[in-house]
Formats: C-alpha cells, sequence, structure tokens
C-alpha cells in the first residue's frame, strides 16, 4: 500500500513559522495558532490581496517560512527516520512524502527536510490540493481543502488542528506519532476497505 504524507503541519510547524515571519518583516500580531480557526490565510496574516500573501509566501520569505521552521515536536523527524526504516525493511507498504509547493519554497523544503536530517527517499512535489491524492492509498494530512478533495476509494487520516476541525476524514490522529507508534491504530487505517457507491447497489 502507498502511504502518502504531507509536510505542512503534519512534520514541519507551517503555521508558527508563518506567523514568526510575518510578525518580524510584516506587522507585529498576537495571533496565536489556535486562533487560525480557517485556512483563509489572508484573515488572519493580512494583505492587500491573495497576490500579494503568495509573493510573501513563495518569493519574498520562503526560506524563512518552509526552511527555517521547526518540526512539529522536538525529536519528530528522528522517530519518522526509524518509521521509514522499519517501514523498508518490512517492504509491504510505500512511504511517500507529498508538500504543494511552487517557486522558491521547493528547495526551502528541501532545506528543511535536511536540516531537519529527513531520510525520506520518494518525495513529491504538486501544484494542486487533488495532485496530492495520486497514486496514493492512504493520505496523512492537515490540510482541509486536501482532505475536502479526497477522491473515492482513498483513505484519509486528518491530523487535527485548529484549522480543520469541522473537516470530515476517515480518520483522525492528534499528531503523526499516533500513527508511527501505535501499531493497532495503523493497522486498523491500512487494513479499511473502502466500499464505493457502485459497490453498495
Amino acid at each position: 500500500m502507498k502511504i502518502g504524507i504531507t509536510i505542512n503541519e503534519v512534520l514541519r510547524d507551517f503555521i508558527g513559522q508563518l506567523n514568526y515571519t510575518y510578525s518580524k518583516y510584516i506587522n507585529e500580531t498576537d495571533i496565536t495558532e489556535e486562533d487560525v480557526t480557517s485556512f483563509n490565510l489572508i484573515d488572519y496574516f493580512k494583505f492587500d490581496d491573495i497576490n500579494q500573501l503568495n509573493r510573501f509566501l513563495y518569493l519574498e520569505a520562503p526560506l524563512e517560512i518552509f526552511g527555517h521552521a521547526d518540526q512539529m515536536s522536538d525529536g519528530l523527524i528522528n522517530h519518522f527516520n526509524t518509521f521509514l526504516m522499519d517501514t523498508k525493511d518490512e517492504g509491504e507498504h510505500e512511504i511517500i512524502l507529498i508538500s504543494r509547493e511552487i517557486e522558491k519554497s521547493i528547495p526551502s523544503t528541501l532545506f528543511f527536510l535536511s536540516k531537519t536530517g529527513c531520510r525520506a527517499a520518494n518525495i513529491k512535489f504538486v501544484t494542486s490540493y487533488s495532485e496530492k491524492w495520486n497514486d496514493v492509498d492512504v493520505l496523512i494530512t492537515a490540510n482541509p481543502q486536501t482532505l475536502e478533495n479526497k477522491p473515492n476509494g482513498k483513505i484519509s487520516v486528518k491530523v487535527n488542528a485548529s484549522y480543520n476541525k469541522n473537516t470530515p476524514s476517515d480518520y483522525e490522529i492528534d499528531s503523526i506519532l499516533d500513527f508511527i507508534n501505535n501499531e493497532e491504530l495503523r493497522e486498523k487505517i491500512l487494513n479499511t476497505k473502502i466500499t464505493t457507491y457502485e459497490e453498495i447497489n
């Protein structure tokens, strides 16, 4: 089975680092990550329009936002690397890191993975939320737009965040560590049989 894992808010603290970088270069803010209750970021980080926000994210400050961000928790990538090695040794499943990136956020994300010592061998960059589902059977993500774009026949695992509380998914976890460390939960997810509408009829 092919397991896709997205990077932002699963491995990388994107919202926290965006908040820090915005406060440093644009305008000081007292917004906390818990205050961000939707993924319409322009509601929280004030720019004239979405194009200006995207310019800041992907052209002006991508290294600081995407490259210098912290792991979601201390030592997370070490645990993730062990999981990658164990999965490779078992040979039953394939892990694919998937991230929606454009312009300078691509090398910045590669810097983040290098800086943290991530040993993922299969990394895929896409430009749309729906593309994240290509070539995977299971996708672990915090992104609500990605979850909402889930096609039939796939399994979604939501990493809970302040901005995805009302977004449906097949499974919910509080951290990727839940998937890594809880073998019973992991086997339940990976052995889920998806029933399509056609099969019901």
